[in-house]
């Protein structure tokens, strides 16, 4: 054999059984096996189970790894999903730490600013009341200043001197005094000092006036030899505001002028002096005296110009004045509708139904503020008793009522009762003078006092006192605390019945268990009376010995718990 020939069982060695490149063999790509597919560079017959199985293994372990390394990058991708999330957590941590802290400080600072802001307002209050005092003292040195060349230029005549002039005693009298008191109150004014300090001992300044009550009534034309002396004291009063303004707050500034006898030119003068000034107590009380012939003092509709235009009063007399009807539809709103006025005086103003109108006005106001009323000697009658007892029903701030000397009647007395059993802040009830017998009497006795029973007495009312001129009405709230007159009721009912002892025989509705909490009643209620007729220890043991007779009722009374 040749050497470059080579044996066909060589080349299938070599080939291993794949197609020969030199075509000895056929293949029969169309053949069709067994399993219907075609073989290339196969024999016809030949098995190929082991080349598959081979190949699939293959494909599975290469199946397997990629699985594998799907599974390690799943594991890492999670592990930096639990990286990130733990980050997450973290940040959110550091954020909400943060944010508390942000928080915390916010609230710091906001407390922070907020005391600095009530340091501020504190000092800049303290700053602007020290600017104003200064400022108010800075007025009244410069009125002291102003004053300094000032000299009274009315003349002052003695009495003997106007006698020498033809006057008669009386009236000599009644020029010489007034001219001397004007003078006197006038230069004070101007050396800014008060003339006057409060006659009921309580801290207060003013000017107060008083003439005689029963003087002389002079005409017009004696009445103008005084006009000089009011020119001075109305221009002296008109510049006197500076020094109020100085007076410390708890000092009550007053002008009182009392049985004045002034002209129509005089009353103008005082009027426009008294306008805008911040006197806090204003009392006109006038001398009955005013007509055609004789002049009186201030007239009504001065003196409601003078109450509009201060804000700062609180109290209002208008005494023995003549108010019509067309004065009320005035001077009601300026009372009901002022600031700071809590206190009204109009005794002896009205005549018959004008003081029924003037009552009526003010009680159906709703805006009406007032705690101290006085309408004493003015004809009220019958016709407002229903808006009265109305009034004291809804408890309003009035805390002392005068109606003395008017036509109240029992049947007013009843409906006044009653209305006091639902009110607290009444303290003071003047009835007398009026047409209220012993039946009306009784009504009001029994709201403020019923000994029936110890509960009744407890529901009564403990804060009123009601002044008919009996004795025995009028102490019986006469304790500023209500509980206490409560307690004074009640023990003097105990230590009434312990005389005869008989409590236990109102006991029969008391249930035996409420004996400690009464017997804690009875020391409680002895506290509050200093001269009691009977020892507390006597009602305990009275109570305590006879209480076998009571063990077998029920039920418990409201006063023995309280």
């Amino acid at each position: 054999m040749n050497d470059n020939k080579s044996s066909p069982t060589k080349k299938r060695k070599s080939n291993d059984g794949r197609a020969s490149t030199d075509g000895a063999y056929d293949v029969n790509t169309g053949n069709t096996n067994d399993g219907g597919g075609y073989f290339s560079g196969q024999r016809a017959g030949a098995s190929s189970g082991p080349s598959h199985e081979v190949n699939n293994t293959s494909q599975l372990d290469r199946m397997e790894q990629i699985m594998m390394r799907m599974e390690e990058k799943l594991a890492t991708v999670e592990s930096r999903c639990e990286r990130l999330e733990a980050k997450c957590s973290s940040l959110e941590n550091m954020l909400e730490s943060t944010s508390n802290k942000i928080d915390c400080s916010h609230l710091h600072l906001e407390q922070k600013c907020n005391s600095l802001e009530n340091k501020l307002e504190t000092k800049v209050d303290t700053i602007q009341v020290t600017l104003e005092r200064s400022l108010k003292r800075h007025e009244y040195n410069e009125m002291l200043v102003k004053n300094q060349s000032w000299e009274y230029s009315a003349a002052v005549y003695s009495e003997d001197e106007l006698i020498d002039n033809g006057y008669t005693y009386d009236v000599a009298s009644y020029l010489a005094e007034t001219a001397e008191e004007l003078n006197d109150i006038t230069t004070k004014m101007r050396r800014g000092e008060f003339p006057s300090v409060n006659n009921n001992g309580d801290d207060g300044k003013g000017i107060y006036i008083e003439m005689y009550d029963s003087g002389p009534p002079l005409g017009y034309a004696l009445n103008n030899k005084l006009l000089p002396h009011w020119q001075e004291f109305a221009a002296a009063l008109k510049h006197f505001a500076p020094a109020i303004n100085v007076l410390p707050d708890n000092c009550e500034s007053f002008v009182e002028l009392y049985f004045v006898q002034l002209n129509h030119e005089a009353m103008l003068l005082i009027k426009e002096a008294l306008i805008g000034k911040p006197f806090q107590k204003l009392t006109f009380t006038n001398n009955d005296n005013g007509d055609d012939d004789f002049p009186a003092g201030m007239s009504v509709d001065a003196i409601i110009d003078i109450v509009e235009s201060n804000t700062h009063l609180q109290k209002l007399e208008i005494r023995r004045n003549q108010i019509g009807r067309d004065h009320i539809e005035r001077l009601c709103p300026a009372v009901y509708t002022h600031p700071a006025l809590v206190e009204l005086d109009v005794f002896n103003c009205f005549e018959p139904g004008i003081g029924d109108t003037m009552l009526a006005s003010l009680l159906t106001s709703d805006d009406l503020k007032l705690e101290k009323f006085v309408i004493s000697d003015n004809y009220i009658t019958s016709g407002v008793s229903t808006e009265l007892a109305d009034f004291l029903a809804t408890n309003p701030r009035l805390k002392i009522l005068s109606l003395g000397g008017n036509n109240l009647t029992d049947s007013d007395a009843a409906l006044i009762a009653n209305a006091l059993r639902s009110n607290t802040t009444l303290r003071t009830l003047l009835l007398y003078g009026n047409n209220i017998t012993k039946v009306g009497k009784e009504s009001l006795r029994l709201v403020l006092y019923d000994e029936s029973s110890l509960n009744v007495t407890a529901d009564s009312n403990h804060t009123c006192t009601v002044d008919l001129l009996w004795h025995d009405i009028d102490g019986y709230n006469s304790h500023e605390q209500g509980h206490i007159n409560r307690g004074r009721k009640i023990y003097s009912i105990l230590s009434t019945r312990n005389e005869m002892m008989s409590n236990v025989q109102h006991f029969s509705d008391i249930d035996v268990k409420i004996l400690p909490k009464m017997l804690e009643a009875v020391q409680k209620y002895a506290t509050n009376v200093h001269d009691y007729k009977v020892n507390p220890l006597s009602i305990v043991y009275e109570v305590m010995r006879k209480w076998d007779k009571a063990l077998t009722c029920t039920g418990a009374g409201s006063i023995i718990e309280t």
